[in-house]
């Protein structure tokens, strides 16, 4: 009985921790992206695209709360709670793989051959997770078993992870007084 208790509770601990690690790299990286290139100034070829698209990556969250709530109330009955992290999290691994396609796409010309390949390795990863935690029991017994009522936070730091990353972009493709603020 007890090592069946230890094996459970090393398994909730490798999941807190790979949960740490996946919020932690993909929040990390998506800044880092952001303040290296927030004094870059997108090409004029993909200029219209790019904004669009970062217009619509910026909205999307926005969006997504009334209709998860029409489902949440209406539709789905139930495990709300665990719905809405849920909803969180896959939402943020969404966004963080589109705006590395954004990277790519606003940024073409300034990225090396290896940065290009990092950053679709780092998109197809993201897909990944998000593919694999989208039926609600796979997130169920990954993520909500091994956080309980934090599981949550993984969502949450992910999406203010990502408006902050966004607000360094933008505000630099805005004005560009602000990106003198975080040359190195």
């Amino acid at each position: 009985m007890i090592p069946l208790l230890a094996e459970q509770a090393s398994a909730g601990w490798k999941a807190i921790g790979g949960i740490a690690l996946l919020t932690l790299v993909a929040g990390g990286f998506l800044l880092f992206a952001s303040v290296m290139t927030c004094r870059l100034v997108v090409p004029d070829r993909v200029k219209k695209v790019a904004t669009g698209m970062n217009l619509l990556l910026l909205l999307l969250p926005l969006l997504a709360v009334p209709v998860f709530a029409v489902l949440f109330l209406f539709v789905l009955e139930g495990r709300i709670y665990e719905r809405l992290c849920h909803a969180a999290l896959v939402l943020a691994l969404w966004l963080y793989a589109a705006r590395y396609w954004w990277f790519l796409i606003a940024y073409y010309m300034y990225l090396s051959l290896k940065t290009a390949y990092n950053a679709i390795f780092i998109i197809i990863f993201l897909v990944a997770v998000a593919i694999g935690l989208t039926p609600l029991d796979n997130y169920a017994e990954t993520v909500h078993s091994a956080l309980g009522v934090a599981s949550i936070l993984p969502g949450i730091v992910l999406l203010l992870f990502f408006y902050v990353a966004a607000f360094f972009t933008t505000c630099a493709n805005k004005n560009k007084m602000h990106s003198d603020l975080w040359r190195f």
